[in-house]
C-alpha cells in the first residue's frame, strides 16, 4: 500500500489506495486513511487542535472513545497544546513534531513513528495519535483508560488467611499486583501480541535468576509460533501451547490470585497474562500442584505438607474406592458378608 500525495488529480479516497506503509505528509490525506481504515466509525475521534502560537500549524489528535481516559486527553494534552508559550522564533532549528514531543505534552510514554501498522496498534490500544502538517512521522501518546472493574476478593480460590486480592480483565494491574508482592529488579517481564485480529497484550513474567532459561525459551518459543485470529481468553493460550491434549487432567496451572502466581514464581515457574482475563497461566504444572491451596503458604510447612498429603490419599481412595468395593461384591460375593465379635451382616444392598 501506498499512501502518498495525489499527483494527478485523482481523489484522496483513491490516492490511499496505492500507498505504502509509511505516514504521508499531507495531514488531510492521513486522516483519510484513518477513516477509510476503520470504516469512518463513530467511536473515532478526529480533532484539530491549535497548536500554541503556531497558527499556521495544523495539527489533530485521533483517539478511540471509551479506550482512552478523557481527563488525560483533556488536562495534559489538548490544553498543554493550545496554551504552550513558545514560538518558533525561540528554538527555529527545532522541528515541530520534536517540540511537541519534548516541551508540549504533558504525558509520559510518548512514540515517535512513520508505520502505519504500529500506528494503527498504538490507537486500537487506547493512545492518541498526534499528526501534523508536513511531517512524515506521527506522535503517539500513552492515554489509556476507560471503564474497568475494579479489584474485588476472590471468587474461585478464596482463603481464610491471607490476601482478598484478585485480579481483574486489566494486564498492566494484573502485573502491578504481582510486583507489589516482589519488590525486585530482577522481576522480569517480556510483552508481545496475539491475534491477527484481535492483537491482544500477552506478558509472560518470572524471576532471573530462578526461573530455568530453558523453559523460559520453550515458553518465548511456543507464544511466539501461535497463529490464530484472535484471543478472548487465556484459555486460547492454554490450548495452544500445551503438550498433551488427549488428557483428563490439565497441564497449566491457572489462578485468579496474585499471591498464588507471587508463590509459584518463587518455586521457578512462570507466569503468562493475557489482557482481558483475570486468570493467569502458570508453567509448568505439576499434578500436586492442583492439590495445594493457596492457605498452604500461610500455615507452618509441617501442617501444609500433612494436608497436602492427605489431600492425596483422600483422592486416590476417591478415585479406587469405589471401583475395588464393586469389584469385591461382584466377583466375590463372600467377601460383602463381614462378621464381627460373632456377629454378620450384609453389605450388599
Amino acid at each position: 500500500m501506498n499512501y502518498s500525495k495525489n499527483q494527478q488529480g485523482n481523489s484522496p479516497t483513491e490516492s490511499t489506495d496505492k500507498s505504502s506503509n509509511n505516514i504521508d505528509t499531507s495531514l488531510f490525506v492521513n486522516v483519510e486513511i484513518i477513516k477509510k481504515r476503520t470504516g469512518n466509525s463513530s467511536d473515532i475521534v478526529i480533532r484539530p487542535v491549535k497548536l500554541g502560537k503556531f497558527p499556521k500549524v495544523k495539527t489533530k489528535i485521533i483517539y478511540v472513545k471509551g479506550l482512552v481516559d478523557n481527563q488525560t486527553i483533556n488536562d495534559f494534552l489538548i490544553e498543554a497544546m493550545i496554551d504552550h508559550p513558545a514560538s518558533q522564533e525561540q528554538n527555529p532549528q527545532q522541528e515541530v513534531i520534536d517540540m511537541i514531543a519534548e516541551d508540549v505534552v504533558a504525558v509520559g510514554g510518548i512514540k515517535k513513528s512513520r508505520d502505519w501498522d504500529e500506528l494503527f496498534t498504538e490507537l486500537m490500544s487506547g493512545n492518541t495519535i498526534i499528526f501534523i502538517e508536513g511531517n512524515n512521522a506521527a506522535l503517539s501518546v500513552s492515554t489509556q483508560g476507560g471503564e474497568r472493574r475494579a479489584i474485588q476478593e476472590s471468587t474461585t480460590n478464596g482463603s481464610i488467611r491471607g490476601s482478598k486480592e484478585a485480579f481483574n480483565e486489566s494486564i498492566e494491574t494484573n502485573i502491578a499486583l504481582v510486583r507489589r508482592i516482589i519488590n525486585t529488579p530482577d522481576l522480569w517481564i517480556e510483552s508481545m501480541k496475539i491475534g491477527k485480529m484481535t492483537k491482544t497484550d500477552v506478558s509472560i513474567m518470572y524471576i532471573n535468576g530462578i526461573a530455568k532459561v530453558e523453559i523460559i525459551e520453550e515458553v518465548r518459543k511456543r507464544l511466539k509460533r501461535i497463529e490464530i485470529d484472535g484471543v478472548l481468553e487465556s484459555g486460547f493460550i492454554e490450548q495452544l501451547i500445551e503438550d498433551q491434549t488427549n488428557t483428563t487432567f490439565p497441564t497449566i496451572h491457572h489462578t485468579e490470585r496474585p499471591d498464588g502466581v507471587a508463590g509459584n514464581l518463587l518455586e521457578g515457574r512462570i507466569a503468562i497474562f493475557v489482557n482481558g482475563t483475570p486468570f493467569v497461566l502458570m508453567v509448568p504444572a505439576l499434578f500436586i500442584d492442583f492439590f495445594q491451596s493457596v492457605e498452604d503458604y500461610y500455615e507452618r510447612f509441617d501442617i501444609s505438607s500433612a494436608i497436602r498429603l492427605l489431600r492425596t490419599i483422600i483422592f486416590f481412595i476417591s478415585l479406587v474406592g469405589p471401583a475395588v468395593y464393586i469389584a469385591a461384591t461382584t466377583f466375590h460375593q463372600e467377601m460383602s458378608l463381614i462378621r464381627i465379635k460373632g456377629l454378620s451382616f450384609n453389605i450388599v444392598a
